[in-house]
This record gives structure tokens, sequence and C-alpha cells, in this order.
């Protein structure tokens, strides 16, 4: 563990060697002590608290514990020698702890004698001793999670130098603490250790040193700042990316997709400039938005004066490089830092606004006006953001609006996912206008962690799953702004010292590809994926809604290998091409103008094959996509796993049922648009199965539901799929009251050859409300005519009625691909409506609110299991755009053979493909001869003498699958890797530890 080593400092004899201020005769040689913990931890004595040591990868692995009310440890190697006058080096880890350091002149026996040197966090350090003597006002940069550092304390008599990678941070010729408190105790005799204070802290030590003044060599590290020039490189392509380069493109000034660009851009600052209140007594800039909270408005307004910066920097603008506008701009920045105290020193209201709302908005100014500001404002502006965001790290608590208070970030707590990004992305910011070399190390090694896999909690799964605020799928909306702060961090980085390693970017580009591509409907996300972003207004247009994944799909295709970059180009010019003129006009900002235009510019970029075809599961989110030629369905469920839906903010406050079992199909109507999360019974969503019991708006924070079943998921081969939801509502909060409701069903979807075969079981409830699975409640395109088809002929669409279906229904539409047909195999009873339903964003959602009202028809089809059913059952066929020929010759064809339909036990079988496929909710269940051991969901195909199965844990737990034959397995054909076949070829045992729900499959040759 520990060694003395002869140093050789230094050969000159007799002279006198001055270094930094402490002076020394030279001798020939100094002794070191040092432990680099490679076998031992070494005696460690707790002089004060109690802390915990152990040996981990060749690091002292230390922490403190809770002690009473005290949490501080202060610990004293015993090994190490008694000394007065010498240096001490702790190598460390950094992860991002603070409140720690290293001790000096420790005593054995005396808990109030020893001196230390710490780190208290935000590049902030002390020096001091007990007694109340410190020196808190030490300053430094903030250090970079991840990265080793070596800290180094000189000390004789009462001089103090502390070195960090070899590089001076402090010196003091006589240590004096502040308020009288008297000067450090310089003749005190102990030994070296190490102290954690102020919150739980757990620190790996990598080695320590011991010896006398100047035998530990400093090795100063090559400065990571980045230099005039570096820094001018790295703000000009920011700055490039807000507003153009035209001195390098002189010909974008006559191309009439900018010049639409920048005309929007100049009216829209014109319009803002108009209303810009210019008094000097002013108490605002803009008025308040009405929808506004107290913070919200603090980021409304330097939003606007984003958009005042990026047409004073854009050439074409009739506010470009307008003197008068640019004073003003610096003024208003002035105002909000002075008067309206975005001033890093106090806060209120949604911590969301003065961590990533105003920053980014703020970084953006600066890098356009940098040239306008004097040294001394941007310093004032960027320590300002600084205090807000130290690092990427730390998150501020919410507090109530409109009541200032201390800065107060959550203790113990890290950002995740999308929050990470958006810190990263403005401590590069901050790095670049600084001058900075850790920042920009940090901003870069920060977001590692949010693209690295994850197998629980936010961030991405190996299935493409993207989970934010722990359960919800997010891939839309948090999702989206991960990538983009993370494009926009690797991309300003690129080519530069501080530039990400190509495995990295790598990764990120395949998590993106995975995660993204096949939840695109019409270049926009599927909304069940969105989270409460769902109930937000959207901008009125026909199509475009997803414009933000397109232009942050393109801005991963910079970094994107040549096959990857193809085929993201390829994936967005399709979307792209339905129009494109909304993209042009639309831009965030010049970057993704050019980059649109670009991709439509390239004649190699074709953009002809839609983009995923197929089955997708997204088993770590209980999501699941199918996608046609002319259509695609996306499938939203909940487990113990993952939570219904989230209302927060005030928003989503009906998205109760948006995961039971809803089924979004996506034809060429306008489903899902504008007016369609105001207006739809947020009681009966397509393929939902209900207790409709009234429910009271969600207002409370942040409300999740999760279910207790663990049976929800599926098995797909990539075409077809078999898809299961245990649904289970008891224990479901309304406003955080347990309600009363207590309905259960098992609800499967066979997908395979364009037929979406939904089956219902075991559906039991015992509230007083109906209970209802909802076929269909579509949305009517206004520009369609519609009629309502059966095989008895057609069904007056007015008002409400009851049927029986035995054969078909088709919801007929006069334009192509809008028309939908429903099949069933057995007779049911269904409930016709159609309604006229009117409502507004501000209904769901106050923290955007909108008061535009919408008017929309809806055809409701429902079957109505009635009050207090018990074991009821449905069954029905989903045939996206079908003809009333097609319907008629499918009813003939009779291809879908219902195998089973109970509470153990739901299995289909086409007899066109031959395709059985199954939901097992019970152990040992059988089906096409194969008897399953535990919960599983199966397809299974037979040609001649050989079987294909493809099999997935239902369950999601890491039990293994033994799948019993009732014949013998002469020939594997092929065995995923976690499959064995017996050795009388009678069973095979499927691993599915860590699958995540995924598929796994085997194709044999019977005997």
């Amino acid at each position: 563990m520990k060694k003395r080593k002869m140093i050789q400092w230094l050969s000159l004899v007799g002279s006198i060697i001055v270094i930094g201020m402490f002076q020394s005769t030279t001798v020939k040689a100094a002794e070191i002590f040092e432990t680099n913990f490679s076998q031992e931890k070494g005696n460690w004595l707790d002089i004060k608290g109690t802390s915990k040591t152990s040996l981990s990868e060749n690091q002292l692995v230390i922490s403190n514990t809770t002690q009473g009310t005290s949490i501080e440890s202060v610990s004293i190697l015993q090994d190490a020698p008694l000394k007065k006058t010498g240096e001490v080096e702790m190598s460390f880890l950094y992860e991002g702890q603070k409140n720690f350091g290293v001790i000096f002149r420790g005593s054995e026996t005396d808990s109030a004698t020893w001196q230390s040197f710490a780190y208290n966090g935000d590049g902030d350090w002390q020096l001091g001793q007990p007694g109340g003597k410190w020196i808190t006002t030490i300053k430094g940069s903030p250090l970079v999670k991840g990265k080793t550092y070596r800290l180094l304390v000189r000390y004789e008599e009462k001089k103090i130098m502390a070195y960090l990678n070899g590089h001076l941070l402090y010196e003091n010729q006589e240590v004096n603490y502040p308020n009288g408190n008297g000067s450090i105790d310089g003749d005190w005799q102990g030994k070296i250790g190490i102290r954690l204070f102020g919150d739980r802290v757990t620190l790996k030590v990598v080695a320590l040193k011991n010896g006398e003044i100047g035998s530990i060599p400093l090795d100063p590290e090559e400065s990571n700042d980045p230099t005039e020039a570096e820094a001018k490189e790295l703000q000009q392509k920011w700055k490039t990316n807000l507003v153009g380069d035209f001195e390098k493109n002189p010909e974008l000034l006559n191309d009439p997709d900018v010049i639409a660009y920048t005309q929007k851009l100049s009216e829209q600052a014109n319009e803002l400039y108009g209303k810009l209140n210019k008094e000097s007594s002013r108490t605002y800039l803009w008025e308040k938005v009405a929808s506004d909270t107290a913070s919200a408005d603090i980021t409304t307004q330097f939003a606007n004066l984003s958009v005042l910066a990026r047409a004073y920097g854009t050439q074409g603008t009739a506010l470009y490089q307008n003197q008068q506008i640019g004073t003003d701009i610096v003024e208003a920045l002035d105002f909000m830092v002075d008067v309206r105290k975005y001033d890093g020193k106090k806060y209120h209201g949604n911590w969301w606004d003065w961590q990533i709302g105003v920053p980014q908005k703020f970084i953006d100014i600066l890098m356009i006006m940098k040239d306008e500001l004097t040294p001394d404002q941007l310093a004032k502006y960027t320590q300002v953001i600084s205090r807000y965001v130290p690092d990427p790290y730390k998150q501020l608590y919410g507090k109530p609006q409109g009541t200032f208070v201390d800065l107060h970030f959550i203790p113990n707590f890290q950002t995740t996912g999308a929050n990470r990004t958006d810190l990263a992305l403005t401590i590069m910011g901050l790095g670049i206008l600084q001058k900075n070399g850790d920042k920009l190390s940090v901003s870069g090694e920060s977001i590692k962690e949010v693209f690295a896999l994850v197998t629980k909690g936010d961030g991405f799964y190996k299935d493409g799953s993207f989970i934010q605020h722990w359960d919800i799928p997010y891939t839309g909306s948090y999702g989206n702004v991960l990538v983009k702060g993370t494009s926009k961090i690797l991309g300003i980085l690129a080519n530069s010292k501080w530039n990400l390693p190509k495995d990295v970017t790598d990764s990120f580009v395949t998590n993106v590809n995975n995660a993204f591509i096949p939840l695109i409907e019409k270049g926009e996300m599927m909304p069940m994926v969105n989270g409460r972003s769902i109930s937000r207004a959207t901008s009125t247009k026909t199509t475009g809604f997803g414009s933000p994944t397109m232009y942050n799909l393109l801005l991963v295709s910079e970094f994107a290998d040549p096959s990857a970059n193809s085929q993201l180009k390829e994936s967005v010019k399709y979307w792209l091409k339905e129009n494109p003129a909304y993209y042009y006009t639309n831009a965030r900002d010049f970057k993704d103008l050019l980059l649109t235009k670009q991709v439509m510019s390239d004649e190699t970029i074709l953009g002809k094959e839609k983009p995923f075809l197929g089955s997708k599961l997204y088993g770590a989110m209980d999501r699941y996509v199918y996608a046609s030629g002319d259509f695609s369905v996306g499938l939203s469920m909940y487990s113990n796993r993952i939570s219904s839906f989230e209302a927060g903010n005030k928003e989503n406050k009906r998205g109760w049922h948006t995961s039971d079992g809803m089924l979004y199909l996506f034809n060429q109507d306008q489903q899902y648009g504008e007016g369609y999360w105001p207006t739809i019974d947020p009681y009966r969503l397509p393929g939902t199965t209900v207790d409709t019991v009234k429910l009271a708006d969600e207002v409370s924070s942040f409300t999740t539901v999760r279910s207790s079943e663990k049976q929800v998921g599926g098995a797909t081969d990539g075409e077809n799929a078999a898809i299961g939801m245990a649904l289970n509502k008891a224990g479901t909060k309304n406003n955080g009251t347990v309600l009363p409701m207590d309905l259960k069903a098992q609800k499967s979807w066979f997908v395979f050859d364009d037929q979406i075969v939904a089956l219902g079981s075991g559906i039991q409830g015992t509230t007083s409300a109906s209970i209802e699975t909802v076929i269909e409640n579509r949305m009517l395109d206004s520009n369609s005519t519609y009629q309502l088809l059966t095989n008895q002929g057609e069904v007056s669409s007015n008002g409400e009625q009851t049927m029986q279906a035995n054969e078909w229904l088709l919801l007929s539409s006069s334009q192509k691909n809008q028309s939908i047909g429903y099949y069933f195999p057995q007779e049911e009873t269904i409930t016709l409506v159609k309604e006229q339903r009117t409502g507004k964003y501000s209904d769901i959602n106050e923290g955007f609110p909108n008061s535009q009202v919408y008017t929309e028809n809806y055809q409701k089809v429902l079957l109505n299991h009635g009050q207090k059913p018990i074991d009821e059952k449905y069954a029905y066929v989903l045939l996206p755009n079908a003809t009333k020929q097609g319907l008629e010759n499918y009813a003939k064809q009779n291809r879908i053979e219902i195998l089973s339909n109970e509470k153990a036990n739901q299995s289909v079988k086409d007899t066109v493909t031959g395709i059985t496929a199954a939901n097992l909710w019970a152990a040992n269940q059988t089906v096409a001869g194969i008897t399953f051991s535990h919960p599983a969901s199966v397809l299974l195909k037979e040609e001649s003498n050989k079987a294909k199965v493809t099999v997935a844990n239902l369950l999601q737990t890491n039990e293994t699958l033994t799948l019993n034959f009732s014949k013998a397995v002469k020939t594997v054909i092929h065995a995923d890797e976690n499959i064995t076949i017996s050795e009388d070829g009678r069973s095979a045992q499927v691993q599915t530890a860590g699958m995540t729900g995924g598929s796994s499959q085997l194709e044999v040759e019977w005997e």
C-alpha cells in the first residue's frame, strides 16, 4: 500500500532555490510518502464523525455517514508521517461531488486539530480549520465530471499554496481568517487525511502523497483553455448557425427561399420592436402575455430579444446592423439583469425558465452581439448565467411564482436526458464566451451519458425507447430537445480539441435512427411519444408539425458516417417533399434553412421510399408501431414500468386514458391534427377499453399513474406482431385520490398483412359507470364526404343507434386512402354515434393556453359491455383503406380463425398466410402444438415440415421460457444465441434476461 520514494528533485548543492514563495535550502534528495491503493487501503482513523472506506479498481472509495445531526467526517491516514511543514497531494476522480478536501497537520488525538483545503462545488474552494476559521472565497473553474485531478497543498508555518493539476490555485504568505478570527496555526504538527462534509459524499481517491516542500513534482497540465483564435472560431460557428455568413455565401442574398425567410424574420422583429417599451422608467420590455406565469414572462422577454438580435445580425432584414437597434438590445439586457433581477442571485417559479429558457436565448444574443459588447459587459452577462447554470448537472428546485428566493439547487441530484443537454449547451456557450476550456470539456463529456444505453430510468434503451421523467415515453418532446442540444454541441465542437470521439458520435447517430425513424408519420412524431405536449396548441397548417424533428435529424446527419448520413437524408427528404415551403419559412434559424435547402437540392438524395415499413415494438416504453405503404398504426399502453400519462404544470388535464390501449391509425385524413386533442371525447379514445366514470381535470403537480401489471409487450418478426396488454385500472388516481375504479381486461392486437385483429377477454369492473370498448372514434376530415356501410346496406350516420354487426362495417370516405373497414368474426352489438364536438386548448392546458374554439365532427363505433360486466369479450379486425368490394371479399374468405379468446389464452390464425399469433397470459399454455412454461407472446408459421417461432417474455422479467414441443426437432435451421435445444429435441429454452421484452427466433424442421 505504501512506500517511501527517494525523489531526485534538485542536484545543485548549496544553492538557495525559491519555489513559489517558499524558500528552502536544497538537498540532494527528498523522501516522499506515497500510497496508490493498489493492494491495501491503509489504516484510517476517524477523529470526527464516521467514514466508510474500501478498495475498488486500485482506488480508495471513502464516504461519510450521518451521525445524529452531523454528517462531517475527518479521517486521518495513520501510516503517513507527522509533519509541521511539507506538502500533500491527493489525486481523485471527480464525479460531480462537492464538499470534500484534503487534510494536513491532522492530529490523531485531538478532533479539533487539523487543517483542510476543500472543494465546495461550482469552482469554489475553502481553506481553514475548526473553530469557524475559514476562508471560503477562493475561486477557480468548476471541476469537470469524469476527470482525474491532483490537488497539492504546500504548508510552511502560516504560508499556504495550493495547486490543481500543477497550476497555481491559491497562495498566501500569511493566512489570516476573516471576521477577526486570527491567523492559521502554523506550528501544528500532524498527518494527512481526507475530509467529507455538508452532504453525503463518496470520493474515489487514486493516490495520496506527502513529503517535504518541493518534493512532489508539479507536472503542470497543459492549458485546456481556447486561444483567442479558437474561441473566435467557435463563436463564429455558433453565430453563423443563427444568422448565416453572407460574406462566404453572397449568392444566398438573391435566393428566393432565403429572401422569404429574412422577410418573415424582419416582419417578426419589426412588430416586436414597435411594441418594445423604451421609456427610461420602464418596468417591462414587452407587456406580459396573459397566459405566462411570472417566470415564463422572463423567458418570453429574452425570447423576444433573441428575435431582435437575429434580425440585427441577419443580412437582408430591415434591422440589419441598425445601430439604434443594437443599442436598444444591450440596454434591454441590462434592464433584465438589473431591474427584472435575472442577476444570478435569486429566482422564483419554474426552474426551467431560469436555467434553460432564459440562458439559451441569452447565449444566442451574446454570440450575435459580442462585437458590440465591452469586455466588462460580456463578463457581467456570462457571470450571471454561470450562477444559474454552474454546470450541466445541477437543477434548481421549483418555487412559488413571483416571490424571489435564494438559489436552491436540489442536493444529491443530477439532471438527465434533455435537461442535461440543454444545460450542457449553455455551458458550451459560456466556455466559448469566457474562453474556459474546462467548460468546453464538460459540455461534451456530460452529454455522453444521455445517449449511452440505459436499462432503467431516463434515456435511450436498446430497443429504441426513450424515457424522460423516469417512466414517460417522451421521444417526440424531450427526445427531440435532447437531439437538438446534442447535435449543436457535437457540431460546434467538431474538428476542435474538445471534439468527442467518433465511436461516441456513431453510437448517438445509431440511437437516433433506432428511436425516431419508425415513430415519424407525415413528418410528425406520433403523439403517443409526446407526453403532456399533446395538449399544447399546434400551428395552423396542413403538414409539418414535426418540423423540429426534421431539422434535428438533418443536424445529426452532419456528423454521421456516409451510410447513416444517406439514410437520414433520404428519410428527411421523403417527408420534406410533402410540403417543402413550410420547412423553408418556418426554419428555427439560418442553419435549419440551409440544411433543408441542401437536402432538397441534392439530386443524389431521392426520398422516394417510406423510411420505415413493418413492425417495431418499443418494449421498454410500452409502444408499438406498424407501417404499411399507405398507412401506419401506433399503439399506446402502460404497465408497472411505464405510466399511463403525465399531467403537470396544468397541462394534459384530460390525458387519463391515452395509454389504455389507444390505437392511432394514420392514413390520408387529418387525424390528430390541429383540432383533435381539444375536441376528442377523452373517455372514448380509439382502441381503448374504459370505465367511463367521470373524472376531474388533472391539476395536481405532475401526476403519473402506473399499473400493477407486468404483462404488457409482445413479439414481432419485423413484419407481423402479437401485442398484448393486461389492463388493470385498480389504484388509478385522479388528482392524487385513489378511485374505486377496478376495470380489468386482457387486450390483444395481432398484426399481419395490413390487418389488425383485436381481441378482448376477461373484461370486468364494478363501478356504476358503463364499461366500453372503443372500436373507433374518428375525427372526420372536413374535405371528405362519409358514408357508413354494412353488409346489410347503408346506415344512417346521424345521432346514436345500436345495431347487430354480423359481418362488416365500412366508414367510407370520398377521398383516397381515408376509408376504414371493420370486420366482425363473431356477431357483436355495436353502438354508432355521430357527433359534433367543440373545445379549446385552454380546456386541457393552462400552461400553454389557446382560446381558439375548434369544432369537429366525429364518428364513434362502440362496444358497450354495460355496468359491472363479468368476463366480457370482443373481437374485431381493423382494415385500413378498405373498400366495399374488398370487405365483401374479405368476409367471404373468412381468413381469420379465432383459436382462443379466454383470460389465459388469446390466439388467432390467419388462414391465408398460415401465421398463428398468440398472447398467453398464464403458465403452461399451448398453441399450435407448443406449450410455453411462462406467459409469452408468440408468432408461429408452419410450412410443410418446418416451423418458424418468434417468442417474447410477456412479463419482461428474467425467467427462462421453456417451449415443449408435441413433436421432436430433427434439424435446427436457426436459433438465436439465447436459445438452446434439448438433446432429445423435445424442448427449447429461451433466456430472456435483460431483453426488455424483445423477441427471439427459432426455426426448425420436425422429425
